[in-house]
């Protein structure tokens, strides 16, 4: 297999990943070619993709398992299944606004976001874009600092969900919050403070739209940005370590919005 070496790209490796990539393609990367180790060309899953990447005349190149296994050592568990894509593009967030009509007083919409104020590590921030596509959040928004960098391994962990999830990019959190307001989303603040202010997970009424905001597990949300918060909300812990990874907290919050979903249905 050649690339041209003038040509930046990555690898998209394993079967949900690239299943995705092929069938959403939220990044709207560019897929230079998908590589298929010929021991794995009778899976049924591997099979779909061939079909899906032949629809989008997409170029495929089956390669004997020696071959695959000299460019599979550089990448984690790929299931004989690699594609050559380029970077990730983060979604266009004026876009988003202009498209999300405004729903004041409606209450019936349901867009969810979620905002990462200050995740840096590449885990917490896959595990998160796996939940936000397991609990239907359309999209995550980061600042353009202090944030996580959308590479192989974010793709990896999130096990394809990069692939469908909008990733926003924005130069400052705050404005991005305030034009969420402006559009008629409430904004959820996370913390472990526990004062009158903030309510318990099992007490909040989430209306929507909205848009959750968690912080980074050393310093949390920044105070600017739970200012701008509507409710500020916290988890009840029982353990006498007073703490919860931001991915593992993700999945609670999410589940529990998701929970009030179905109830209202």
């Amino acid at each position: 297999m050649t690339i041209n070496k003038n040509i930046n790209y990555e690898y998209i490796s394993g079967i949900n990943p690239v299943y995705s990539l092929i069938t959403e393609n939220a990044g709207r990367r560019k897929i230079y070619k998908v590589i298929i180790n010929s021991q794995r060309e009778k899976d049924q899953r591997v099979r779909s993709i061939i079909a899906g990447a032949e629809s989008r005349n997409i170029d495929i190149e089956e390669l004997n398992p020696d071959q695959f296994n000299s460019i599979h050592a550089k990448v984690i568990n790929p299931q004989g299944i690699l594609a050559v894509v380029s970077p990730y593009n983060y979604a266009d967030f004026d876009d988003y606004l202009d498209k999300v009509m405004d729903r004041k007083g409606c209450g019936k919409s349901k867009n969810k976001l979620i905002i990462l104020d200050g995740v840096t590590d590449v885990g917490n921030f896959g595990s998160i874009i796996r939940n936000c596509n397991a609990f239907g959040f359309e999209g995550v928004i980061v600042p353009k600092r202090r944030s996580a960098a959308l590479n192989e391994r974010v793709s990896k962990i999130s096990a394809g969900a990069l692939e469908i999830v909008k990733v926003f990019r924005v130069i400052n959190i705050i404005r991005a919050i305030k034009e969420l307001k402006e559009k008629g989303f409430w904004i959820y603040g996370t913390t472990l403070d526990v004062t009158p202010e903030v309510k318990y997970l099992d007490k909040v009424d989430f209306t929507f739209p909205m848009a959750l905001v968690l912080g980074s597990e050393d310093k949390g949300i920044s105070r600017l940005v739970s200012d701008n918060c509507d409710i500020m909300i916290s988890i009840k812990l029982s353990g006498r370590i007073q703490s919860l990874n931001v991915s593992a907290a993700s999945g609670i919050i999410l589940y529990r919005v998701q929970e009030q979903i179905e109830k209202e249905h």
